[in-house]
């Protein structure tokens, strides 16, 4: 993480985000944990969301129209879509800019969401890679290119053609067919071939990480379309003429044309494909897992879907978001977005293999939020890792424990689950040929004391257990505590924690897993998923000044 974070996020709180509270998504630097933002030479970029719930889906075959895609150039003529966020701001104060109703005359525009006949076509995807230079991430090689294809973004119910960029990296002398990976940025982010670099080199995987519509900071990383932040961020709930209007849905519909260039590219197997993204770029992969069965496993990454479950706590992030916009959470464009684009119904039928990575006191992406997207996951596909007191950027300012060690532990998790996912289900690693299940607990009340007791799978003998910790919350969330378990027997961890569970309590055990290599092992966790009492509201810390 950058020396600086810390500064940047009182800056952010105290400047930007009083004026433009859709600016604060720039505090969560905390990307870099999950190797989805810029190295540490390199400002770290603004964050992402997602959102979420109701519904059963439409049909997913949906509407690129028949015309031919124009050039790069264009789609960044004078007369092009704003290309960056950058230009949106200057938008977003001038007097030209659209009208703040939440309401148009138009009919809404009716149909299928996602085209994945279209969305598949190579033949005007137009992937392009310039020329390789070589860099050093994470102890390899690795070489990258400037990357380049066609999407589209919704304006006014009309689908129109972008041009996506970003980066594409591979490990050098990783022969043959490779497994492909994309990689999602956060709201306002961009990508960053640092980033992309440091994926490839963990999982051994050629890896494209695309910047989404209207975003960037170079020209090598700025994509056409209008951005998240378009007229005070509305274009995030751009959804009554069309619910592709939503900048998410161009988000992940870049996602899904990045996975077509991908397949076709000479040097990956089209068969073995993956996702992955930290906050937004998490949201997305859910969504494009859930819609696109090419992905054969995804790493979720501090991101989740069911919003509506989130916004119940009044302090939830999403709110100073709608604010700045114009909205609340009675507004019908927000109401479309939960029912369409981000719904977790999205993921009920997930073909591929999804790894959850949250922190406990997420602002955004709450607890709550989190195992109402995990439940709706296919059973047999699914694991999380929960990663205790990380969240979107108070947790540098509270106190509850060092930076570093919350730092520390979201970094194993995230990238160890990076390398343990794709290395099961992509690269087919020996050390990861098969995973433990995840653990599960039982609480027995003892004189004011709980004994905890954990069933933890010790079968898979590459990877022994190196901790169990039992961790709880007595305040609903806000902060957390843990305690080690002792190895009983074999598969039972138990200890007696002098706490009562209460009616606030959110209580859940963690197994952190190591390979048995003697340099370097590969480390990474799975949590049993969070018990808390079904009418719970989480305390969030707010956005301007991180107290409760």
């Amino acid at each position: 993480m950058p020396p600086d974070a810390v500064a940047e996020q009182t800056a952010y709180r105290r400047g930007v985000v009083r004026h433009r509270a859709w600016a604060l998504w720039a505090v969560a630097p905390l990307a870099l944990l999950a190797g989805c933002a810029p190295s540490d030479d390199v400002t770290a970029p603004v964050v992402e969301a997602g959102v979420v719930d109701l519904p059963a889906t439409q049909d997913d075959h949906a509407l690129p129209d028949d015309r031919s895609l124009p050039d790069a150039e264009a789609l960044d003529a004078p007369d092009a879509s704003p290309p960056s966020d950058a230009a949106d701001v200057a938008t977003l104060d001038s007097a030209d800019a659209p009208p703040p109703e939440d309401a148009v005359d138009a009919p809404p525009v009716t149909g299928p969401l996602f085209d994945l006949a279209a969305i598949r076509d190579a033949r005007g995807a137009a992937c392009t890679y310039g020329s390789a230079r070589t860099v050093f991430h994470e102890g390899a090689l690795v070489e990258v290119r400037d990357a380049s294809y066609q999407s589209w973004e919704s304006l006014d119910g009309v689908l129109v053609p972008i041009t996506i960029r970003g980066y594409l990296a591979r490990p050098v002398g990783l022969s043959g067919r490779s497994a492909g990976v994309i990689l999602a940025h956060g709201l306002g982010g961009a990508a960053d071939e640092g980033a992309a670099a440091g994926l490839a080199a963990r999982t051994r995987t050629t890896v494209l990480a695309y910047t989404g519509p209207g975003g960037g900071t170079l020209p090598s990383n700025t994509s056409g379309g209008r951005a998240s932040a378009y007229d005070r961020g509305r274009r995030m709930f751009d959804t009554l003429r069309d619910p592709r209007g939503s900048w998410f849905w161009g988000h992940v519909t870049a996602a899904m044309r990045g996975l077509t260039c991908l397949a076709s590219h000479p040097e990956v197997d089209g068969s073995r494909l993956g996702m992955t993204g930290f906050s937004a770029g998490s949201v997305a992969t859910l969504v494009a897992a859930g819609t696109d069965d090419r992905i054969v496993a995804a790493v979720a990454l501090s991101g989740t879907l069911a919003w509506d479950v989130a916004t119940r706590a009044p302090n939830a992030w999403q709110h100073s978001l709608l604010t700045a916009a114009g909205l609340d959470t009675t507004s019908p464009g927000w109401t479309r977005l939960l029912e369409t684009v981000v719904s977790p119904d999205r993921v009920r039928g997930t073909a591929g293999n999804v790894l959850m990575m949250n922190g406990t006191t997420d602002e955004f992406f709450p607890l709550t939020a989190h195992l109402a997207t995990f439940d709706a996951l296919p059973p047999a596909r699914r694991r999380m890792s929960l990663s205790g007191n990380f969240d979107h950027g108070c947790y540098s300012l509270t106190g509850i424990e060092s930076r570093a060690a919350i730092e520390e532990r979201a970094d194993l998790r995230a990238k160890g689950a990076q390398r343990m996912w794709f290395g099961r289900y992509l690269t087919g690693v020996s050390d990861y040929a098969r995973l433990p299940s995840s653990p599960t607990m039982t609480l027995t009340p003892a004189a004011g004391a709980t004994l905890v007791t954990a069933l933890v799978d010790e079968t898979v003998s590459a990877l022994p257990v190196e901790e169990v910790r039992f961790w709880w919350s007595g305040d609903r969330a806000l902060t957390f505590a843990s305690v080690a378990l002792a190895r009983r027997s074999a598969n039972v961890y138990a200890a007696v924690v002098p706490v009562s569970v209460g009616p606030d309590a959110v209580v859940y055990v963690d197994a952190q897993f190591r390979t048995r290599a003697l340099v370097s092992p590969g480390r990474f966790s799975l949590s049993s998923p969070p018990v808390f009492a079904s009418t719970l509201v989480p305390q969030i810390r707010r956005i301007m000044t991180c107290t409760p």
